[in-house]
């Protein structure tokens, strides 16, 4: 039950770490003197590691909720998202190889590529809840059966799984209780759409973190298949010599 947050918590604090940890290496570089006290401090491993860890539970958390409860036509997008993924990491690799240092040029595309793509994927979503609907089934009259109703959505094997998604899923169901129950007293339109579109983008940050983690596979897969061809072409260049 533990395997897939453990795999999107490793590969999304991978992700966070080595870009913090380059970014403290060079900002030191230029700023500070190597045995500086705040030099050390800002090139602490340790120090960031367990920031974005912390960071990396947090958003692996919402991913694991919001992946529970998303739609068909989203799970169909996101298989074509994950090829516009590679598509926009390559052509972006592609264009920064001759401006960009070797050994950043993975961070750069890879990062590009988040901002890019999450863009589109939270509006995607956006789009895809306000068409489907976004009042869930569970909401009653009655707040203690809202909750209820939300909390007995969800059920795993696992009771720690089971304890934190039941813990979001209930705080969610008690804000579209209240708003729910006070949305006569809006009598602006803007205001109510506010509201909604406000919850909606609220929840759907946990995307920012399913994203990172989707472009940073696509990353380790693209390296693993550029070794390989880079170790294919030098023994091609032995034979050749040989």
């Amino acid at each position: 039950m533990l395997f897939f947050p453990i795999l999107i918590l490793l590969v999304i604090s991978y992700s966070f770490i080595q870009l913090k940890i380059q970014e403290r290496i060079c900002f030191k570089r230029c700023y500070f003197n190597d045995k500086s006290f705040i030099a050390k401090i800002l090139s602490s491993r340790l120090m960031v590691t367990i920031f974005y860890i912390f960071i990396s539970i947090v958003m692996s958390v919402s991913v694991m909720y919001g992946v529970i409860d998303y739609t068909t036509e989203l799970w169909l997008y996101l298989a074509g998202h994950i090829l516009f993924v590679i598509f926009i990491y390559r052509y972006i690799a592609y264009l920064l190889r001759n401006i960009i240092k070797d050994q950043y040029l993975m961070i750069f595309a890879r990062e590009w590529t988040i901002n890019l793509t999450t863009l589109l994927l939270i509006v995607v979503f956006i789009l895809l809840t306000v068409y489907e609907g976004y009042m869930p089934d569970y909401l009653s009259d009655n707040l203690k059966e809202t909750i209820s109703n939300a909390s007995n959505t969800l059920n795993s094997h696992c009771q720690l799984t089971t304890y934190i998604l039941k813990v979001k899923i209930e705080i969610d169901s008690l804000f579209w209780w209240v708003v729910s129950q006070n949305a006569e007293q809006f009598n602006n339109q803007a205001i109510k759409v506010s509201i909604w579109l406000g919850f909606i983008f609220i929840n759907s940050l946990a995307l920012l973190g399913l994203n990172r983690f989707i472009v940073q596979t696509v990353c380790f897969i693209d390296k693993i298949f550029m070794h390989d061809a880079d170790v294919e072409a030098m023994e091609t260049t032995d034979e050749t010599r040989g």
